[in-house]
């Protein structure tokens, strides 16, 4: 039997996820998020385990998902532009154009 045909892109405000998960889950959902974030980094999958303290199953698991999810792509990339004030090349800050 197969999964009704939902819209998936429900609005939910941050207040009411906070109060359906549970601190376990909220810790979970933020460990993917940095991992996600590492992997934009260009780190190695041990290097980000590390960092993360998580196995390297779960990184690529992560890893996975975010190739795969044209939604949580375009969502870190709207996050990356909303909080960039300017472009980094090699250290140093160059004016936006």
């Amino acid at each position: 039997m197969s999964k009704p045909q939902e819209d998936k892109d429900i609005d939910v405000p941050d207040n009411l996820i906070k109060e359906l998960l549970t601190e376990s889950e909220v810790r979970m959902v933020k460990q993917r998020v940095q991992i996600i974030k590492l992997l934009e980094q260009g780190l190695t999958i041990r290097a980000i385990a590390e960092r993360a303290k998580v196995g390297t199953d779960t990184v690529v698991r992560v890893s996975k998902k975010f190739e795969r999810s044209r939604v949580l792509r375009e969502a870190f990339k709207k996050v990356r532009s909303a909080t960039a004030s300017s472009k980094w090349i090699f250290g140093k800050s160059e004016p936006n154009s």
